[in-house]
């Protein structure tokens, strides 16, 4: 896919203090006439017209492109519209914006474009960015906050660049966490501050050496790596894991070697240049719009200079280099930056290099079992095409210091670099990064291996559509990722071909049914999207299924008190926002007494312990909590993994809802509990593009929706259950 950015304008409401728009000599003129506009989609035209198997991203960029106004970008729509009638199915359009400009208005306008993320960058630090000449932090902050806020009313998913400079090296966590709590899913990426050619007198103590940006990248990166599962894709780290250990080439155009076959930039002026920061820095200037097609712009001799790098630098600056493969010598402007020249590596080449050797290498190392668990392991959920990888795309260098649009690498050709191409260090052996693998006799059939995501609940679901795939078709098989939360519940299932670890290459079935467009409509239950997503016609049986025989530990039921009649109480759940307050869980178990009513707590070991009750917290497996609930007459819990186990064995259940709807995961043979929700989510605050917000509690204090609970009502509930 060829790529432009497009910067249509110079002009901008910010004074960002690294921006290079903001200390260079602006363009005339600074916003491009409607004449070259059009001329600029006439080119976009002619370059696919002669190429009928290409596509064109078009990275909206500036300055900041929302000052063009909404008639700006209305007349660009028509324009496309009037001359790429039949190439406008292969382009796509980005946008990298401050944001603090946005609005309800401009969210139609990017609907029309076809733009589902939107690209921007922040900093929290004061004095960083600002609007106005005076830099005004604060007016700053409120306009981007709620311009994210509207963002995700508006359906848009974000995604944010941080650019780490001098100010930023005492604070490396505190950044961190800052930025994982900010973003929906934690999705951003790190880049160092990029200077050139500006006043050093001004803005020189926000420079950084290579190694400083390893080191600030070293201090973040075993937090993130303990918990990868729940940050997610959070760069560099996110591309580095994918490309040392899971064989998956996953290059920015920095570090791929062919940016010049891929990149150009077209300014507000009509001239042409490699791509953001070569228009800024004025470097590679191909010419204009006005006299050169694009398809001659990309046959310049001067692209063909940037190519002939691979051919010198493995002789000279890189010869020997084990981390040739994943880098290239870096971006050649930084090379021209520190040298003149373009045939020498960037400097950064030893930021990355002290990254992987000082930090990466050793604590991915240190884990128990890493080296061959992690070769092939996803470190994340799997993603679909609106993933957050992709929420990046549309950043570029610039004042947003140099993302080098970072595709998807599951639905882009990463600027040339073939997926199936091998990623491993230049010259390293398997010893470097993972042991080789080695084959099973059962991988001589290639079956799709499914990385189940959620939790347990999401598996007894998993195995129930399983259970039916297999039933309507006995042949079809699957391969399991060894997890350890699943492979116990899973182990000799029908459906299961093999659990281990998968091979590069293997092939993936998702099971994240939260991004499906069904999902949270009424009646759009997650049981038949999963069934749907392995191919069944819905609607179909709700059924769950647990493969093997149940066992209890008879010394476990011996010891528990029972009474005439029982009841279970899960009040556990791994967010807390799913959770019922301790207090009136223990008014509900008080209600009972004098009954003959016994009640049993059951969850992790870590729960808290409700007074009242018999607790076997931490003394059950999932298997054996499932095989005891059937000596129990009811169940009451929350939505987890109790719920979906009480249907599976038939036993009546009282659950609690609040922040997720029991129409979507409840079943009809329980008595539902829906909380008031008064926040401004009436639909719950868990749920697609909300996987932040899960293992934290309410914000909303004593008016958490799970508190508006009455326990007398919830007994009332409990004692119907009992008389039937």
């Amino acid at each position: 896919m060829a790529t432009v950015i497009f910067k249509p304008t110079e002009a901008c409401n910010a004074r960002c203090i690294y921006c290079d728009v903001v200390h260079k000599k602006p363009r005339s003129p600074a916003t491009m006439p409607l004449r070259t506009l059009e001329l600029f989609f006439e080119r976009v035209n002619e370059f696919l017209a002669e190429k009928p198997l290409e596509h064109m991203e078009i990275v909206w960029h500036g300055g900041e492109p929302l000052l063009l106004g909404r008639d700006y970008f209305m007349k660009a729509i028509h324009f496309q519209r009037t001359h790429c009638a039949g190439t406008s199915d292969r382009i796509h359009h980005n946008i990298q914006s401050n944001l603090t400009l946005f609005s309800k208005e401009y969210a139609d306008i990017f609907r029309s474009l076809g733009v589902r993320s939107l690209g921007t960058s922040y900093d929290p630090m004061p004095g960083v960015r600002g609007l106005g000449s005076k830099r005004d932090t604060n007016a700053y902050n409120r306009k981007f906050l709620d311009a994210i806020a509207l963002a995700e009313e508006e359906g848009f998913n974000w995604g944010l660049i941080y650019v780490v400079t001098k100010l930023s090296l005492p604070r490396p966590l505190e950044i961190f966490h800052f930025l994982s709590n900010l973003s929906r899913k934690g999705a951003f990426t790190f880049n160092p501050v990029l200077l050139y050619g500006n006043d050093e007198r001004k803005i020189g103590h926000l420079r950084i050496t290579p190694e400083e940006y390893a080191s600030f990248l070293g201090e973040i990166f075993p937090v993130w790596w303990r918990d990868r599962e729940y940050f997610c894709q959070i760069d560099p780290f996110h591309t580095l894991t994918q490309t040392l250990l899971d064989d998956r080439r996953a290059l920015m155009c920095a570090d791929s070697g062919t940016c010049a076959r891929s990149h150009l930039n077209v300014s507000s002026d009509g001239g042409i240049s490699q791509c953001g920061r070569a228009a800024d820095w004025g470097l590679l200037d191909y010419g204009s719009i006005f006299d050169k097609s694009f398809s001659r712009v990309f046959a310049d001799p001067q692209k063909e200079l940037l190519l002939e790098r691979n051919t010198i630098l493995p002789q000279t600056d890189c010869s020997g280099c084990r981390f040739w493969d994943i880098c290239h010598g870096g971006c050649p402007l930084d090379s021209w930056s520190a040298t003149g020249s373009f045939f020498h590596k960037s400097e950064w080449c030893l930021a990355k290099k002290s990254f992987i050797e000082k930090y990466f290498e050793p604590t991915v190392g240190a884990a128990a079992g890493a080296t061959e668990h992690l070769q092939t392991q996803q470190p994340c959920a799997p993603v679909d095409k609106h993933s957050d990888t992709e929420l990046l795309r549309s950043a570029e260098h610039s004042d947003t210091a140099s993302l080098h649009d970072a595709r998807h690498p599951d639905t882009a050709c990463l600027q040339g670099a073939k997926q199936s191409d091998t990623v491993r260090p230049h010259g390293a052996k398997h010893s470097d990064t993972a042991r080789p693998h080695v084959p099973d006799h059962r991988e001589s059939v290639d079956y799709t291996w499914i990385n189940p995501i959620g939790g347990l609940g999401d598996t007894l679901m998993i195995s129930g559509v399983l259970k039916l795939v297999s039933e309507k078709d006995p042949s079809r098989k699957f391969n399991l990722v060894a997890r350890t939360k699943y492979g116990p519940l899973l182990e000799g299932h029908p459906a299961i071909e093999r659990i281990g670890h998968p091979r590069p290459g293997a092939r993936f079935l998702s099971t994240n049914y939260w991004d499906e467009e069904d999902y949270g409509r009424p009646g759009s239950r997650a049981f038949q999207l999963l069934a749907r997503m392995f191919g069944l016609e819905p609607p179909i049986e709700e059924r769950l299924y647990v493969p093997g025989e149940f066992s209890v530990d008879p010394v476990l039921l011996r010891a528990i008190p029972w009474k005439r009649r029982n009841i279970l109480f899960c009040q556990g759940s791994d967010s807390p926002r799913k959770q019922m307050p301790i207090e009136k869980w223990e008014k509900l178990a008080g209600l009972p007494a004098g009954r003959k009513i016994g009640i049993v707590q059951a969850g992790n070991r870590n729960d808290v312990y409700i007074r009242g009750t018999y607790s076997l917290l931490g003394l059950t497996s999932p298997r054996h909590l499932i095989s005891m609930l059937d000596r129990f007459d009811a169940v009451v819990t929350g939505d987890n993994f109790i719920m979906h186990a009480a249907h599976l064995r038939g036993v009546p259940a009282v659950v609690l809802w609040g922040p997720t709807d029991h129409r979507v995961y409840g079943y009809s043979g329980h008595i539902h509990h829906q909380a008031e929700i008064k926040c401004g989510q009436p639909g719950g605050c868990i749920g697609p593009g909300a996987g932040d917000v899960y293992r934290t509690r309410c914000p909303e204090g004593v008016a958490h929706c799970m508190n508006t609970f009455d326990p007398e009502i919830i007994f009332n509930s409990i004692a119907d259950l009992l008389k039937r």
